[in-house]
């Protein structure tokens, strides 16, 4: 059965389709960048004002219930014009020092709640959930100030993709048609019954308690709202980008060169002494196990062995059969036989036995435009989706409502600390 819906409506298909033609979109962290100050996070941003300090006893939220407390109300530094969440943390930015962010103070109003998006409450253990191996890890291993370099900006991204997926639920469910409501509903009776297929829903709810913490209504509900938000998001930003072959034929004759480079090639080589007949062994063994050259060359190689032994490109104006590739004739020859990718040898030479291996080989003929056209279609497709998903994002959360992302992220660093990090 095939529920059919008006255009843009939703129906299984479009549903499975769009899962998996967002996966690699989704997992971008597109928020962060597109809601960025002009100034991004190099300035430090205002801390929040303070009512009052969360115990660690006040981190995970309460149990006992399904129902969970109202929308905590966050003090933000700036209500009346919250900013856009800033950039990630760039190379070379500081976050703030870890003593000093251990003092940050907290603004809460009930124990385990951070904020509020839309009216829906984050809480401090389901935020932590995704991330909190590595922070545990990284608490481990690390001093508090490196601690704090690598948990400011993971708990950042975190809480930009909650935002997001937020917004974007929000926005979706007020948008749907009711044909879309109509496939929508089928879809979800569908994955019900695909859920519940193997072993019934009675043990099959009892198994993902045990394994997930989660019943089969959970479940399904949680794979409802992220088709709803794939959905949206290729609904909305798929329309917005056009390529046109004009566009192609720019970019081919603004590219000329990436698609006809001059005819060149790239080698690498590994070399042994001849004599040494369990070295020549161990990389012939190796090889035929399929391990990567350039590996084996660091490991086994008496030359170039830091470069994996990679030689600079050889230019070939004069034919790979009038150009001397290396300064042995018996490895230029094993080379010409050779195609990109491909590896070959041992050829002794002098006292040496070379194994050689082609990275990189340009015969000069080009590509034209028709043989390239696809390959320029689909990488102006994916920069301008990327850039209407940023500007889609972006728009969308300027009409958001949503507590202070600083004062949220300032205070989920400061929980991080007191968890995870090393005493100071």
């Amino acid at each position: 059965m095939t529920v059919r819906v008006d255009r843009g409506a939703w129906s299984v298909g479009a549903a499975r389709v769009l899962a998996s033609a967002l996966v690699a979109a989704f997992a971008t962290s597109a928020l962060i960048s597109c809601a960025a100050r002009e100034s991004g996070l190099a300035s430090t941003p205002p801390r929040p004002r303070a009512v009052r300090t969360i115990s660690k006893s006040e981190f995970r939220a309460p149990s006992g219930g399904s129902e969970r407390a109202p929308a905590p109300t966050v003090a933000a530094a700036t209500a009346a014009d919250a900013p856009l969440p800033p950039a990630p943390m760039q190379p070379g930015t500081d976050p703030p020092a870890p003593a000093e962010a251990a003092r940050i103070p907290v603004s809460v109003t009930h124990a385990g709640l951070v904020g509020q998006v839309n009216g829906r409450p984050i809480y401090v253990a389901d935020f932590f959930e995704p991330i909190e191996n590595e922070l545990r890890i990284r608490g481990r291993e690390k001093t508090r100030r490196e601690f704090v370099q690598i948990a400011f900006p993971l708990i950042q991204r975190q809480l930009a993709e909650l935002i997001k997926n937020e917004l974007v639920y929000a926005e979706a469910e007020a948008s749907l048609t009711e044909n879309e409501r109509i496939g929508l509903r089928y879809f979800i009776r569908q994955l019900e019954s695909d859920v519940t297929r193997t072993r019934g829903r009675q043990a099959q709810e009892e198994r993902l308690r045990e394994e997930t913490g989660l019943g089969v209504d959970e479940v399904v509900e949680l794979e409802r709202r992220r088709q709803l938000v794939l959905y949206k998001i290729q609904s909305e930003i798929r329309r917005r980008v056009i390529v046109s072959w004009r566009d192609v034929e720019r970019y081919y004759r603004d590219h000329r060169e990436e698609f006809n480079p001059p005819a060149s090639i790239q080698l690498r080589l590994l070399t042994v002494p001849a004599n040494d007949a369990a070295r020549r062994r161990a990389v012939e063994q190796a090889l035929a196990d399929g391990f990567l050259f350039g590996p084996l060359a660091e490991e086994h190689s008496t030359m170039l062995a830091s470069r994996g032994g990679l030689l600079d490109p050889t230019p070939l104006s004069g034919g790979i059969e009038n150009t001397a590739l290396t300064r042995w004739p018996e490895v230029d020859a094993l080379a010409r036989t050779l195609r990109q990718g491909e590896h070959g040898g041992p050829v002794v030479a002098g006292d040496l036995a070379v194994w050689v291996y082609v990275e990189q080989y340009a015969d000069g003929t080009g590509r034209s435009l028709y043989d390239a056209q696809h390959e320029i279609e689909n990488r102006l497709f994916q920069e301008r989706y990327a850039e209407e998903e940023r500007r889609y994002l972006s728009e969308l959360f300027a009409r958001g409502n949503m507590d202070d992302f600083d004062n949220m992220s300032y205070l989920l660093l400061d929980i991080a600390l007191q968890r995870w990090a090393a005493p100071e």
